[in-house]
């Protein structure tokens, strides 16, 4: 079947929606504002971007925060997933950090446009009408979710979008399923869904779509269709002109079904195998491996619920926000949804959509509410994310499908119904109005909300009188429905137009990089301690070795030496040299080299006059339990550069030292992020304890002078690298490449294979 390319005209529609909403952005007039998208998102592209021009394709540590972090076993960096890579491959010679800010701001545009589409290719297929495609379409693509903080937090934004697109896929599955394109494309979807980067994202989409393919089991795809007309049977009114009505009978039995469901989770799993098993073995390790309630069980307050009337009221974003023509639509779908569906599909279609918006909400409130307790404790992954507001996504998503089923629901509507409707929508705004207010003054914040309230609330009803004056007329004409649309649209773009523009000028914390970079320059090696004077991956984006950073993962034994630890034992262990900080005077003897006046405070650049090391070599080791290790290296009497800690599983692995009081000299380089070379001179051999974060993968390659017997990469002081090495000069590299990876390449490139062998053998047939 050869694509039609009517169908791809919607998506441009699409993009120059998008590009009208983020117009300024796109002139280069204004940017997103600062924050995780330029603090966090931005450091990870350039990093990944000054990678790929060094020839090294797949970045797995990044040196730059955390005392060493494993770059790609980071989810949120999502170096597999193919849209950003393909625009970075595109961009790749435009090397300046603005540059790649405007690119990622280009992605985001078009991630935009495409979570359009792909509600648009669902519901067309739903309702088999364009023109209530194109409105849900339109509704969640500028809804007050997805322009709201999902494009700061780029990894949201890349997620959510699949979640249309994979329903629709599974639906063309079912309706053909000989044709295995649909099949491994919900596949391909899915997966890549993974690897856009945001997990707690991917559990809601993943959820959602464990449901529909419940839905497809039981209820399965069966219809008719005569003369060109869908017709509902028990229904009550009839659609003339269908868009692309399908006339084949699905004969798809459910053991077939549930057989291509199995078929399209192996595949999903074996697709994502490349990311997903370096983050799991990651992940274990990191600090989101134990987790409590009081941490995770955050939401939405119950009076946020008002952002369903009434923007920005309450909050800077307003993630439940569709518009009140949006609303009012969705209401209407599913006050009709007997009459509205196409006759291919059952009634129970319809009602997910509702109930997947009902059950979003309640999950949203988190502890507000009854239902994320029952999830916490029941549901896998659920006591993994903390957030759980972010459950809107699903909200915004059903609610916007409702609102496209509402829209074909209105041809058949009958005027007084429909004047009906216009009238309600009126009064129960003016209502809600009122009621807020009231609300407002019992809740004790003054007699009457502010002048934005009564703005918003003004403007609110007067779009509500539009759509009850669209529904006035007797006789339905298509075209109210697109004015319809377009109102909505021009709602969304009053709401949320201006969310995420800001001017330029990044904040002062931001300009102090350059400098920062200039004195670690000049200084060596050594590691800057930042307390929290610039943004925490600054690092990644200027060269500057960091002992922090802003990714919700990372290393639980490393976090722990950032909390109630003394400052400079830290330093001591993590190597550092330079410390920027509000502090005038440290704990320690040090230099002032700079300091940065700034509105608040001032800003000091010390380094320490006591140099600390990247590795020494100690001869005494004590075997410990984390739990008594933390102690001791917060000790000041524990002598760290004469004794290290080791777990008690070291043992077997630790050959006797001769003790010697003689220090080697030791020389330490990078070559490259994920290599360290080592050279010692003058080695009276021992432990030899190495100043970057320890994690499954480290090795050493090709040690001199016996390349047959490898030293084991152990785990010393709680979280930092350590080998035994013998007495004798020596020259080797440590390497980090985690076999996680190589199996994870192994199976998805197997997956790949075995896909396209399947297509080549499929057309020789």
């Amino acid at each position: 079947m050869k694509a039609n390319p009517r169908s791809f005209w919607p998506f441009a529609v699409y993009l120059l929606l998008s590009a009208l909403f983020y117009a300024p952005i796109l002139l280069g007039l204004r940017t997103f504002p600062d924050g995780d998208f330029t603090h966090h998102f931005l450091p990870f592209s350039l990093f990944q971007q000054s990678e790929w021009l060094a020839g090294r394709w797949l970045p797995v540590w990044n040196p730059y925060t955390y005392g060493g972090h494993p770059f790609l076993a980071d989810v949120q960096t999502a170096l597999f997933y193919p849209v950003g890579d393909l625009l970075l491959l595109l961009t790749l010679p435009f090397t300046s950090p603005a540059a790649r800010l405007y690119f990622l701001q280009v992605e985001a545009v078009l991630h935009i446009a495409l979570a359009g589409f792909f509600t648009h290719l669902l519901v067309q297929r739903l309702t088999g009408s364009r023109q209530a495609a194109f409105t849900a379409g339109a509704f969640f693509a500028l809804s007050g979710y997805l322009t709201g903080y999902p494009p700061l937090q780029m990894a949201i934004l890349r997620t959510a979008i699949w979640l249309p697109l994979i329903f629709w896929l599974l639906l063309r599955a079912v309706d053909e399923p000989s044709r295995w394109r649909w099949w491994i494309g919900a596949s391909a979807a899915w997966a890549t869904a993974f690897l856009a980067g945001h997990p707690q994202t991917f559990l809601h989409l993943s959820y959602a779509v464990g449901g529909w393919m419940g839905l497809l089991l039981v209820a399965g795809g069966r219809w008719q269709v005569a003369g060109g007309r869908w017709q509902v049977a028990g229904g009550r009114w009839q659609v003339a002109g269908g868009d692309e009505m399908v006339t084949s009978q699905s004969t798809v039995q459910p053991i077939n079904r549930l057989f291509g469901f199995l078929v399209v989770g192996i595949l999903t799993a074996a697709f994502s195998a490349v990311q997903l098993l370096p983050s799991l073995e990651f992940a274990r390790l990191s600090v989101r491996a134990s987790v409590d309630y009081a941490y995770v069980s955050g939401g939405f307050p119950i009076q946020d619920t008002w952002q369903l009337l009434f923007p920005a009221i309450l909050t800077q974003f307003s993630p439940l926000y569709i518009g009140i023509p949006g609303l009012f639509l969705a209401l209407l779908g599913l006050s009709q949804l007997r009459s509205i569906h196409n006759s291919q599909f059952t009634i129970h279609h319809s009602l997910f959509f509702p109930l997947l918006a009902l059950l979003a909400l309640l999950l949203s409130f988190g502890a507000h509410s009854f239902l994320y307790p029952l999830f916490y404790r029941y549901a896998p992954g659920w006591n993994f994310f903390r957030g759980q507001e972010r459950a809107a996504y699903l909200v915004s998503f059903g609610l916007s499908v409702l609102a496209g089923y509402g829209m074909a629901a209105l041809p058949g509507l009958p005027w007084r119904a429909r004047r009906l409707a216009g009238g309600a929508l009126v009064g129960c705004l003016a209502a809600g109005g009122l009621i807020f207010g009231l609300i407002w003054q019992a809740a004790g914040r003054g007699a009457l909300p502010d002048e934005r309230y009564w703005l918003v609330v003004s403007f609110s009803l007067l779009v509500g009188v539009a759509v009850a004056w669209l529904l006035w007329e007797k006789e339905w004409q298509p075209r109210r429905g697109w004015a319809l649309t377009a109102l909505g649209v021009a709602v969304l773009f009053w709401a949320n137009g201006g969310t995420n523009v800001d001017d330029f000028g990044p904040a002062r914390k931001t300009l102090l990089a350059p400098e920062v970079a200039a004195t670690q320059a000049a200084l060596g090696d050594g590691r800057v301690y930042n307390e929290y004077r610039v943004y925490e991956d600054y690092g990644m984006s200027i060269g500057a070795q960091d002992v922090w950073g802003s990714s919700p993962l990372r290393l639980a034994r490393y976090a722990a030496l950032f909390d109630n630890f003394p400052l400079d034992r830290m330093w001591r262990l993590l190597g550092v040299e330079t410390v920027l900080t509000w502090r005038q005077g440290l704990p320690v003897s040090s230099t002032l080299l700079a300091e940065f006046p700034q509105a608040t405070d001032t800003t000091f650049l010390h380094r320490l006059v006591e140099a600390n090391p990247r590795a020494w070599l100690v001869q005494d080791v004590q075997f410990v339990d984390d739990a008594t290790a933390l102690p001791l290296l917060a000790d000041h009497n524990f002598d760290l550069s004469h004794t290290a800690l080791l777990p008690p599983d070291a043992a077997s692995s630790l050959p006797p030292f001769l003790p010697s009081s003689l220090p080697p000299f030791i020389q330490f380089d990078r070559p490259a992020p994920s290599r360290l070379r080592v050279t010692l001179s003058d080695n009276p051999g021992g432990l030899l304890v190495i100043s970057e974060n320890w994690l499954p993968g480290w090795r050493v390659d090709s040690p001199i002078p016996n390349p047959q017997s490898p030293f084991p990469v152990l785990r010393a002081n709680l979280t930092l690298l350590a080998l035994p090495i013998p007495p004798g000069d020596l020259a080797f590299d440590l390497v980090y490449w985690p076999a996680s990876l190589n199996w994870g390449l192994a199976i998805t490139g197997g997956a790949l294979l075995v896909v396209v062998v399947g297509f080549f053998y499929r057309r020789a047939d």
